[in-house]
């Protein structure tokens, strides 16, 4: 069988979110299948060509095409033109057989195609959008994307939940298939946490280059309203009074909106320091230095950053919406999101010993439940099961 798949994401200068979750499940997607031919389609009028990664099995293929991104995405918005699989044929000569896209985008297809639903939280949580990226929603249908799919590919049961009630996807084969953590993501050194970890010269570098305090509470993720790290910053504040030797280290790309907090504590107050993007390679390493992470999101389709965190020996707080309470199960302290005061007390528990040594040893267990080999079996399963479905 011929597939397509579209990896426009992974252009990208830095990967977040769905560009990890595409590199991470191609991968281990080609290492286990050598029988279908797989197509990878990408665009950009600019040269692209050394972001994206290399796959060197011999039955994966690049499609690269330099046309003018608005224009193309104009065109199959209001023209329905072109079908990207035809591209492929006609450029490559190749007939596909199935698309797979690894998240909703601008795309026409004549042949069937399977699709990600990552979460629906510009359904759900509109007011956490900015308005750019409402208007990019609308533009796409995601409601459409998903009913027209042969097959959806939902990362949480949770998720599947929200695509049922919200689009009514009863006559779409709708199946969750569970994202994975990278087996890069460990304890280090004999035990767990930082004190465990020699202070070599490496550790020393690492500490400098991102202004890193002996004693820090870890928050990764994108800087935007829906991540709630005001809530965070609040229930530190009061946590710093009692415990002043610890610090708030946030890291992560800016995404949209203003972030009060950030804007009064970034010069005051030296006990929180925002990083800004962390590379995938430093992650490891700084879930394994922190004290405990933090993650008071409103709401996530899967969340990736407290598994890594688990999978690092590092006791894991979170919220207990959405997908984060179905994925972390009790292997976290699970919050209220709107609630300083519960964040706080239990920030207060992680720190006993006792406590914190628990909670490390169910992270590390729960997140051995997710992995990219089974990922990239089960989406394998549905990609032939829709093909015998359709004979």
């Amino acid at each position: 069988m011929n597939i397509a798949v579209d990896i426009r994401c992974l252009m990208e200068k830095n990967l977040t979110g769905v560009g990890e979750y595409t590199f991470n499940l191609l991968t281990h997607l080609f290492e286990i299948d050598s029988t279908n031919n797989y197509y990878l389609f990408f665009n950009s009028r600019k040269d692209v060509a050394q972001r994206i990664p290399k796959f060197n099995q011999p039955n994966v293929h690049y499609c690269q095409f330099k046309y003018p991104n608005k224009i193309l995405n104009l065109s199959l918005k209001f023209f329905k033109y072109p079908k990207l699989d035809l591209l492929i044929n006609k450029r490559f000569k190749t007939k596909i057989d199935k698309f797979f896209f690894p998240n909703i985008s601008f795309f026409q297809t004549e042949c069937p195609y399977l699709i990600t639903a990552h979460d629906l939280s510009f359904e759900l949580f509109p007011e956490f959008l900015s308005l750019k990226r409402k208007l990019w929603h609308k533009f796409i249908n995601p409601k459409k994307c998903f009913q027209n799919a042969e097959k959806v590919i939902s990362v949480s049961k949770n998720t599947k939940l929200d695509l049922d009630v919200r689009y009514q996807l009863s006559n779409v084969n709708c199946s969750t298939v569970y994202s994975g953590i990278s087996k890069d993501f460990k304890p280090l050194g004999d035990g767990f946490g930082p004190e465990s970890i020699p202070n070599t010269k490496r550790i020393k570098i690492f500490r400098q280059k991102h202004n890193l305090p002996q004693k820090f509470i870890l928050a990764l993720s994108t800087i935007e309203p829906r991540k709630n790290l005001d809530t965070l910053v609040d229930a530190f504040k009061e946590f710093n009074k009692v415990k002043p030797e610890y610090s708030l280290v946030i890291t992560g790309p800016q995404g949209w909106g203003k972030q009060d907090k950030r804007d009064k504590q970034d010069e005051r107050d030296k006990q929180i320091i925002w990083t800004g993007f962390v590379e995938a390679k430093d992650k490891c390493l700084l879930y394994n230095l922190a004290s405990m992470f933090i993650y008071p999101s409103f709401y996530e389709g899967f969340g990736f950053p407290p598994l890594e965190a688990m999978a690092s020996g590092c006791p894991v707080i979170t919220t207990n919406n959405s997908s984060l309470s179905e994925v972390c199960e009790d292997a976290a302290i699970l919050i209220d999101a709107h609630n300083s005061n519960d964040l706080l007390q239990v920030m207060r528990q992680m720190i006993k010993p006792e406590i914190k040594n628990y909670y490390q040893n169910k992270g590390i267990e729960q997140a051995q439940k997710f992995n990219w080999e089974l990922t990239a079996q089960k989406l394998l399963q549905n990609i032939n099961q829709s093909r015998i479905d359709k004979e």
